[in-house]
């Protein structure tokens, strides 16, 4: 995906009328004096186009300084925010997720913010629990901006084209994967339309399994999933794909890896049910007409909670920072402002902040209803929030999925590919 700032952002937009403004401050010349702030972030065009809106709404609100907007899609994100770090050319404030953070913390790519709270940054009314997920070793690195958890979203007209109804033949937020193969085999069947996407090799339901199983993917720093457990997994969607549920594995293969919500078969129509985080139910439904629904991954027959609620992303402040005060005062905005929050809306997520939340509840549209129905639903359901995963963590993920598309090719046997990913695993981690 290529790389957007504010003023080409402006450009390609520029002939579409939408709800939300995206002109403002930009055209306007910055004097000397004015105080920079670049942020970057990984998006969509509904993120986008929501969050340069809320950049020129804090640049209108705060003379002398001027935000200036950049991003990128999230497969080329961190490979440019790597770039930036051996640089030292890293934006102000960068947006983070929770299972990558201690390794930005590790490499010292972002800073503590302490020194800042109670002055140019206000987290007095953020959720208690989204400042501890934020905090590594005492000091807080990471303001949440808000919550989300796994979701399958599904095309509500190929479900009931499929006789395939809420409380009747469907529980979403109790569905086993025998009822993915029932379910996608059915829709198969009476569209046309495969039922679900082929989750072998998507790591986040990968380890949503791997709680189901009781086990867990880091224990005490190192990588701890059983070898069975990898084994069942990928024979749990052979099982779904053999039943004619899926898309072809082929398809699967050529998009391993591949986290952009225009490619999933949902989006794309080439199958009713994709998986993503909860967040991104706004961002799907931008980009295609049938309504949407909302269900959790599936669960085993044990019913053993797997997913978990964490915190969708982070705004951070870097370590090359020109101006600490400047950009904290921004990050603090894009969380406390209600006006910017009434953009950004639940784009990212359940806010973490209580008087948002409560702005926002009037405004919510059809989609975002979903979406606080299914963080309803899943209260209860989703086991507790596990440390942040140990540096390396963001490499095992990429090597599962490079390693799974043998899986699906039938390259060698998913025995050997177990052995092999997890003993890479190890060697990640001891090299970390």
């Amino acid at each position: 995906m290529s790389f957007y700032n504010r003023r080409r952002f402006l450009t390609t937009t520029a002939g579409a009328a939408g709800a939300l403004a995206v002109a403002g401050a930009l055209g306007t010349p910055a004097f000397a004096q004015d105080r920079r702030v670049r942020h970057f972030w990984w998006g969509n065009p509904e993120r986008d186009k929501r969050t340069f809106a809320v950049i020129d709404i804090f640049n209108g609100k705060n003379p002398g300084i001027v935000v200036e907007g950049e991003t990128l899609g999230f497969a080329d994100y961190f490979t440019k925010l790597t770039t930036q770090i051996a640089g030292g050319n890293m934006p102000d404030v960068i947006q983070m997720g929770y299972g990558v953070m201690f390794e930005y913390i590790n490499n010292g790519a972002i800073v503590p913010l302490d020194d800042y709270v109670g002055k140019s940054l206000d987290v007095s009314k953020i959720d208690r629990s989204a400042l501890d997920a934020g905090t590594v070793g005492g000091k807080l690195y990471a303001v949440s901006i808000g919550a989300n958890s796994h979701v399958a979203m599904y095309n509500t007209r190929l479900y009931e084209a499929a006789g395939i109804k809420v409380g009747d033949n469907f529980d979403p937020f109790g569905w086993t994967y025998d009822d993915v193969a029932r379910i996608g085999k059915a829709i198969k069947d009476a569209t046309g339309v495969p039922g679900t996407d082929d989750n072998t090799a998507d790591y986040q339901n990968f380890s949503d399994f791997v709680g189901q199983k009781g086990a867990a993917m880091f224990t005490d720093g190192q990588y701890t999933v059983p070898q069975e457990v990898v084994e069942e997994y990928w024979a749990t969607w052979k099982m779904i794909r053999d039943a004619g549920a899926t898309v072809p594995a082929e398809e699967t293969a050529a998009l391993a890896g591949v986290a952009d919500l225009a490619q999933t078969g949902l989006v794309t129509g080439k199958s009713a049910t994709s998986y993503a985080w909860s967040n991104q139910l706004v961002g799907a439904q931008a980009l295609i007409e049938d309504r949407l629904g909302a269900a959790m991954y599936p669960n085993t027959p044990a019913m053993v909670p797997g997913s978990i609620v964490q915190p969708s992303q982070f705004v951070c402040l870097t370590r090359d920072s020109k101006d600490a005060e400047a950009a904290t005062s921004y990050m603090s905005a894009f969380v406390n402002d209600l006006d910017m929050t009434k953009v950004l809306g639940l784009e990212r997520g359940i806010p973490s902040q209580p008087d948002v939340r409560a702005a926002l509840e009037p405004q919510l549209t059809d989609i975002e209803k979903v979406s606080v129905a299914f963080f309803d639903g899943i209260q209860g359901k989703t086991m507790l929030l596990p440390p942040p995963p140990p540096s390396g963590a963001n490499e095992i993920e990429q090597t599962f999925e490079r390693l799974a598309v043998e899986v699906l090719t039938g390259g060698r046997s998913p025995a050997e590919v177990a052995a092999d990913f997890l003993q890479q695993a190890s060697d990640i981690i001891a090299r970390a």
